[in-house]
């Protein structure tokens, strides 16, 4: 169980950070769950998954860069091949609600014109 609550994002650590810090800080945790998420046991992520899940759809909307936007996609990829595929679609249609509000921003209107 000691494993599980590692697999977390510690919020009270980023809160602590400094603002030009926290995406580097966020980018570290993603890392760390890439490599450990594989060699994790699936009950381990199963009794965190819906607050991973919860963490990591939450960094969507901070508008991360292409290395934090692949990772995160990573990692919710795995949490799901190793744990419960129960909110799978919720999250794939948090993930277009997403990109569709992008899509219809005011600054991405003249682009698409």
């Amino acid at each position: 169980m000691e494993q599980s609550n590692s697999l977390l994002l510690n919020e009270d650590a980023l809160k602590q950070c400094a603002d030009p810090k926290k995406p580097v800080f966020i980018y570290e945790w993603l890392r760390y769950l890439d490599t450990i998420l594989p060699v994790t046991q699936k009950t381990d992520i199963k009794s965190v998954q819906k607050q991973l899940i919860e963490q990591l759809t939450s960094r969507i909307l901070t508008g991360p860069g292409p290395p934090t936007r692949t990772l995160l996609a990573r990692c919710i990829a795995q949490i799901y091949s190793i744990g419960d595929t129960y909110s799978l679609f919720e999250t794939i249609n948090f993930c277009n609600d997403a990109l569709k509000g992008r899509d219809d921003s005011p600054s991405q209107l003249p682009v698409k014109l």
